[in-house]
């Protein structure tokens, strides 16, 4: 037995379990998972003919969009325009253009005006360019600039540092609003470092800087290296731009002439004769026409400038065919809805049967209210011992229930001693009499204090409410004015995410064209079918040449610049974008921008073509299924919020960029974000906090004072839910004396350190933008 080892290399068979570990089963598979749909069914293999038309889809889907990003080119007489934007001070847009010129040898191609619009022909690439050299004291004309290129050039210096305040914040911007293809150039790279390492390291620090706002470029171009300049110049030539999406979904034009041509009938108005590339999906000359800082505009008529060829020349001729002017279905420069509206597939009014609450019948218990046609309403039968105000957000079979049992107002009042309270409190500090009655406890007998008394306590709580201020929108009661009258615009709500409120109320804070602001029931399928509809319609396709008129008044003559010294641009709007309506805008902070901003302030906002003055309200970007919002007074930095007001709306996806005008005409970059939809039905409730002191404690019974100063307010507000900071929720139960203490319950023991709020709310309406000329 020598050498014999007492261990058995045997093991025993392992268990077999019906359920096995996640790791087991890891282990498995392999790493292999299988897919599964909502519904946990294993998701089908697609077939061989499935995956097959798939991918035909994927490829006819592809050719499709190169064929729409090379259809602006396809003549070649097309001008690819180009904005050159210096970041610093030391260079120049005029030298960057030049040395990027300058490497063909060609003495005809300069730019010699600081600030101009130049076009160019480059023989050796065959191509046009139109180069835009911005005047860079003024940030409007650059990101109007930056909005129309094909390609944006910006500027670097080797020897000076991009300024945060000046430099980085036209990079963000033009980014924000939408760039199409950016390049980054150095002018003088090798002037100040004529060693080759020392230039290796400075391209290598300003590239990644460069980097870090546009991480797919690949590199920084030396102008003063001719390689590389003729390289980038043969990218501009060639090279087929990005898209930018709210541009490109609707037409506009870079105008190489203006021209006026009065009216022999009307003196005083005429027709802009604009010349250019038709760009993006073209024009209809039923369509009306945006000019940045003039307003929006009819076309008269529409010419086509038809190119062809005659023994090797290029000439432009005009043929009577190719003459269009616009017929019934022209859009009309009305801003509003006509008063009485037939409805439409997706624009239109919104139809008035929906479910209503209180909210929507709030007015019809006050004497002398009006229906929806103007006939006057009957005053209401109301409860004994509720107010007008307490009926307003009660339903009718709980008024006719509350009359059933205790009566009219109009009958003789009873004892309120007498009033039965269904609720049994047991040792709430409540006794339970055998009537069924229930009356508080000797012990919680209340005496009123005296008024000197009254007034050192009232002084003390005041001084110690401001040291720990938990709510922001608290308000204080003067002792002597009365909460029902100040507050009568004002109404209790549990939650806002729930409540029922009619956006289309009586009010006589309303705007007065409130019906007939443009309301657009579907937002989202309907600016997919204006978007379409406007592609399939168009005239003029992108890429051809044509003279658009538009009839516009003589004084806006006074107001267009060269187009050889700034760009003229117009758009095209789709159907129904010259009405106005409920707009809603997400907004959030500019980084670098630390004033308050408030609601209601005169803020310029840049959406798609339009830069318009308005005065918004911000509130939360919630999304509850009832659309009530909260209002905000200030936009919080670092959070995103909504910004509402009325203003021209917008069917295509846009950036919004928000400035805030300086005394010296300048601009200040306060907020962007982007325009979110047109909705009429968001509601925005401006809330409120009546806070008062916890006077004494019996378990879940206490007795609170300083929220409300008289007796009648305490009874005006009995059926308003209350809370304290800690959580805790109750309802008041009666008033106790003269001064405004009263009786509450609520769902748990209070902390005497607690404070009890009270929650109003009331509806806030947006307003009108004041000008859409900016």
């Amino acid at each position: 037995m020598a050498g014999h080892r007492a261990t058995s290399k045997k093991s025993n068979k392992g268990f077999k379990s019906g359920h096995a570990s996640k790791r087991s089963l890891k282990a498995a598979s392999k790493g292999k998972v299988e897919k599964s749909i909502a519904n946990n069914k294993s998701l089908k293999a697609p077939s061989k003919l499935e995956r097959k038309n798939f991918m035909q889809q994927l490829k006819k889907n592809k050719i499709l969009k190169t064929l729409n990003e090379r259809s602006l080119f396809k003549n070649s007489q097309t001008e690819r325009i180009i904005t050159i934007i210096p970041l610093t001070s030391n260079i120049s847009g005029v030298e960057i253009a030049n040395k990027l010129l300058g490497s063909l040898d060609d003495e005809n191609l300069s730019i010699v005006d600081e600030v101009s619009v130049t076009t160019i022909r480059v023989a050796r690439f065959k191509s046009n360019l139109k180069i835009i050299i911005p005047n860079m004291k003024n940030f409007i004309s650059i990101l109007d600039a930056a909005k129309i290129a094909d390609f944006v050039i910006f500027g670097l210096s080797a020897t000076e540092e991009v300024e945060p305040a000046v430099g980085e914040q036209i990079i963000r911007a033009v980014e924000t609003q939408g760039i199409s293809t950016a390049f980054g150039v150095i002018p003088d790279l090798i002037t100040a470092y004529p060693k080759r390492n020392l230039q290796m390291d400075v391209l290598k620090s300003l590239t990644s800087y460069y980097n870090h706002f546009f991480p797919n470029n690949e590199k920084l171009f030396a102008l003063e290296n001719q390689t590389e300049s003729v390289n980038l110049l043969r990218t501009l030539c060639q090279k087929f731009p990005k898209s930018v999406t709210w541009r490109d979904s609707r037409g506009y034009l870079v105008a190489d002439s203006v021209d006026w041509s009065p009216s022999i009938e009307t003196p005083i108005e005429g027709s802009l004769i604009v010349e250019g590339f038709a760009r993006g999906i073209g024009f209809h000359p039923n369509r009306l026409v945006h000019l940045p800082g003039l307003g929006d505009f009819k076309i008269n008529r529409i010419e086509k400038i038809v190119t062809i060829k005659n023994k090797g020349d290029l000439e432009m001729v005009d043929e009577n065919e190719n003459i269009y002017t616009p017929d019934l279905k022209q859009d009309t420069l009305e801003e509003l809805l006509p008063i009485e509206s037939e409805d439409d597939e997706d624009i239109d009014l919104d139809d008035e049967d929906e479910e209503q609450d209180w909210s929507n019948n709030q007015n019809n218990y006050n004497e002398g209210s009006f229906n929806d046609f103007g006939e006057k309403l009957k005053p209401k039968r109301l409860p004994k011992g509720i107010s007008e105000y307490q009926a307003r957000w009660m339903l009718e079979e709980d008024i006719n229930e509350l009359i059933e049992e205790n009566g009219v107002e109009s009958e003789s009042e009873l004892d309120l001693d007498n009033q039965s309270d269904e609720m049994d409190y047991g040792d709430d500090g409540m006794d339970l009499e055998d009537d069924g009655k229930s009356t508080y406890a000797p012990t919680e007998m209340h005496v009123d204090l005296t008024n000197e008394e009254e007034q050192n306590q009232l002084k003390a709580y005041k001084q110690r409410e401001r040291e720990e201020l938990e709510f922001p929108d608290e308000i204080e009661l003067n002792p002597h004015e009365s909460a029902k009258k100040r507050l009568a615009r004002y109404r209790g709500v549990k939650s806002l995410a729930n409540c029922n409120w009619d956006y289309d109320e009586y009010d006589d804070k309303r705007p007065t064209n409130w019906d007939r602001y443009l309301r657009v029931r579907d937002y989202k399928s309907t600016k997919a079918r204006l978007q379409k509809e406007a592609r399939n319609e168009a005239i003029i396709s992108p890429g051809e040449r044509c003279r658009i008129y538009i009839s516009v008044p003589s004084y806006v003559i006074e107001k267009i610049t060269n187009p050889k010294q700034s760009p003229f641009v117009l758009y095209s709007l789709l159907e129904h974008e010259h009405k106005v309506s409920v707009c809603n805008f997400t907004i959030q902070t500019w980084e670098d921008y630390e004033k308050p901003i408030k609601s209601k302030e005169n803020i310029i906002v840049q959406y798609g073509p339009r830069r318009v003055m308005i005065q918004p309200l911000f509130n939360q970007a919630t999304h509850n299924p009832n659309k009530v919002t909260k209002f905000q007074r200030f936009l919080h930095p670092g959070n995103i919020s909504i910004a509402t007001a009325v203003t021209p709306v917008l069917f295509t996806n846009a950036p919004a960029l928000f400035f805030k005008a300086s005394a010296d005409g300048s601009v200040e970059l306060l907020g962007q974000g982007s325009f979110l939809n047109p909705d009429h039905t968001r509601v925005l409730a401006k809330r409120i906090f009546l806070t008062g002191e916890i006077f004494k404690i019996h378990k879940s019974v206490v007795t609170i004072r300083y929220m409300f100063f008289n007796s009648d307010d305490v009874n005006e507000y009995k059926s308003i839910p209350i809370f304290t900071k800690m959580g805790r929720s109750g309802l008041i139960k009666e008033s106790l004396g003269t001064h405004g203490y009263f009786k509450a319950k609520f769902d748990g023991t209070l902390n005497a350190q607690d404070i009890v709020g009270m929650a109003l709310y009331k509806r806030v309406w947006p307003r009108e933008c004041i000008t859409t000329g900016i």
